[in-house]
């Protein structure tokens, strides 16, 4: 059976959020009614083939919630696939979701140094930043720890929730106002601006696009001082 990597981390708040019983409703509450009425930014339509887009060979998949995108991107058989989240919930249960043995599961917090070696041809990073605990310049860390593990001609993607710079309808501010003081998110000063100075200091090819209120980002050919 492959490895399952624990590391003693903070950030405990964000992860907790993934119990057995909130992640039985992940699917219908997050990537169906958030995504669609809060945040604005499909999961059928935008964000699957965006998760499908940039995926490679060998692959890392950090924060995989319940393997909703794992279970429904058509990743080929030949794929090798790693996952890595610090809640050990969310790893069980993505990995059972995407139904394949040899899927390696690394217990780790990305804002401290990786128990991982060797590279990865793609590493997606979706709704991860906006539950990790601030302030951004702190979060931002995760972009220089990836370096390291990206193959040459490599990307590493994904999309987080924004709390600065963007209009949130309604509903949007009321899961924003409980999600931030219950601690699982930590997102009230995440802007566009912020993350890309972040991805451009890092990496040398950067895309960012905005829908709704979420950021889909894309970077690679990571740079080194």
């Amino acid at each position: 059976m492959p490895p399952t990597i624990p590391m003693g981390t903070p950030g405990e708040a964000g992860a907790a959020l993934y119990s057995p019983f909130t992640l039985y409703f992940y699917n219908y509450w997050v990537l169906g009614v958030s995504n669609s009425y809060a945040w604005c930014c499909s999961t059928k339509d935008i964000q699957l083939p965006f998760f499908r887009k940039f995926m490679g060979q060998r692959h890392l998949d950090i924060g995989p919630g319940t393997g909703y995108y794992l279970a429904n991107a058509g990743v080929p058989e030949t794929t090798e696939m790693t996952l890595m989240d610090l809640n050990p919930n969310s790893l069980e249960t993505a990995k059972s979701r995407f139904g394949r043995p040899s899927t390696r599961t690394v217990k780790a917090d990305v804002l401290e140094p990786l128990p991982l070696s060797g590279v990865y041809d793609s590493i997606s990073v979706f709704y991860l930043l906006h539950c990790l605990p601030g302030p951004l310049e702190r979060k931002m860390k995760l972009f220089a720890n990836l370096k390291p593990l990206l193959a040459e001609g490599g990307t590493i993607y994904g999309t987080t929730i924004l709390g600065k710079d963007v209009h949130h309808n309604w509903l949007g501010r009321i899961l924003m106002n409980l999600y931030n003081s219950k601690g699982y998110f930590g997102n009230w000063e995440d802007g566009e601006s912020g993350i890309r100075t972040a991805l451009c200091r890092n990496y040398k090819k950067v895309e960012i696009k905005v829908v709704g209120r979420v950021l889909m980002f894309s970077a690679s050919q990571p740079n080194y001082p």
